[in-house]
């Protein structure tokens, strides 16, 4: 695994853990008091990252997200969520000479594949989750179709992407 990618994985534990303990410690305050949110919404918090990191990690994720054949063509790849009928759903984006290829695991509702070939992107763009997080790439096709990808390093992603182009 590229480092870049072992160090974003831990920072994206990290910070669910932080949201998801800060939601929980409100909801323990609000469903009992103050007290209990203080300590539980924190221990909710660190369980739920380290599920997130061990998830993201587990060698059954990496092998439902492995794509079948040569790897030699892949130029980028990393983890990411593919928006599909409103469920992002999550799993691998590769980059490869001839075509952009995600791969969601089984743990979604909508299983799928996706091929976008590199000669049917029009524009590459990004958008922001939630209207707030930073980490949203956008695919427009020549025939006006739109894919929403959740990635880490999105200005990469672009540049590796309008590089694939020429």
């Amino acid at each position: 695994m590229e480092r870049t990618e072992k160090v974003s994985q831990t920072k994206n534990a990290f910070i669910s853990g932080i949201v998801f303990g800060a939601f929980m410690g409100v909801f323990y305050a609000f469903q009992d008091d103050a007290k209990t949110g203080l300590i539980c919404g924190p221990i909710s918090g660190a369980v739920f990252g380290v599920f997130m990191y061990f998830f993201t990690n587990s060698k059954i994720v990496k092998r439902q997200t492995a794509i079948d054949g040569d790897m030699d063509g892949v130029l980028y790849s990393g983890a990411a969520n593919h928006f599909i009928n409103k469920e992002a759903a999550g799993g691998k984006l590769y980059l490869l000479n001839n075509k952009l290829h995600f791969k969601s695991h089984r743990f979604n509702i909508q299983n799928h594949q996706l091929d976008i070939a590199i000669t049917d992107i029009a524009e590459v763009g990004f958008y922001n989750t939630l209207g707030l997080v930073p980490n949203g790439l956008l695919i427009s096709t020549h025939d006006g179709r739109q894919e929403k990808f959740v990635v880490n390093y999105r200005k990469i992603w672009k540049q590796e992407i309008l590089k694939a182009k020429i």
